[in-house]
């Protein structure tokens, strides 16, 4: 009988990888589940019925990236039930989602969610895994596309935004410079071990933090926000 794919992944790789692997999808998982919620909250406060619909059809991608990443789980031969989610949570993402989902300020939850979460942390991880390991990572080049519609969703708004007044331009370049230092910290705090994990078994580049930065400038020179990376 042919091994599962999570064990050709410890045979090849080791436990770590497949731990890492799992904490992947497990976090893409709850993470979809929260921008769900996310969205929810802001569909009735949006008096423009185009952008209304951008977060109708944001929180209906989502549901579907949900139950890819549940699928992704089962395609490498483990029950998802059988998991324990909470051995694979990070934090700083549960923080992250927390502070954006008690805000009231729609200008971060743009910068936070549809450019920094996904437009910067999200698209880069999904795009290398996707290149590299499709084997395992089936789904991320059709979630990738999504992501993509996300970021350009959020970066119209934002701009609309922006250009109303002084003040929330100010904002917005506050937001900016505080995920600037975020992602310094949290790539080379938190993700610093499972990022050179990733690194060592060839599943991530040896300059994924240096691309995540690049792409940190690219998303947010998108809005002509200044930063410190």
């Amino acid at each position: 009988m042919a091994n599962s794919l999570a064990q050709e992944i410890v045979e090849e790789y080791g436990q770590d990888m497949l731990d890492l692997v799992l904490l992947v999808y497990v976090n893409f998982y709850y993470s979809e589940l929260e921008i769900i919620d996310l969205c929810a909250k802001w569909i009735p406060r949006r008096g423009i019925l185009t952008e209304k619909s951008y977060l109708i059809r944001h929180a209906s991608d989502e549901v579907t990236h949900a139950e890819l990443f549940k699928k992704g789980v089962e395609h490498l031969g483990i029950t998802w039930s059988d998991l324990d989610p909470d051995k694979f949570r990070i934090r700083d993402i549960d923080d992250r989602f927390k502070k954006l989902f008690d805000s009231d300020d729609e200008l971060e939850v743009l910068i936070g969610l549809n450019l920094y979460a996904e437009g910067v942390l999200a698209l880069e991880e999904i795009e290398q895994l996707a290149r590299s390991k499709p084997r395992y990572f089936q789904d991320f080049e059709r979630i990738l596309r999504d992501e993509k519609t996300h970021v350009a969703f959020g970066v119209k708004v934002a701009k609309r935004l922006i250009a109303q007044s002084p003040e929330n331009r100010a904002r917005a370049q506050e937001y900016c410079s505080w995920y600037a230092d975020h992602l310094k910290n949290y790539l080379g705090g938190e993700l610093s071990g499972p990022l050179q994990t990733g690194i060592k078994h060839g599943f991530i580049s040896s300059d994924y933090v240096e691309k995540t930065f690049t792409r940190f400038k690219d998303v947010m020179s998108q809005l002509d926000l200044q930063h410190s990376l």
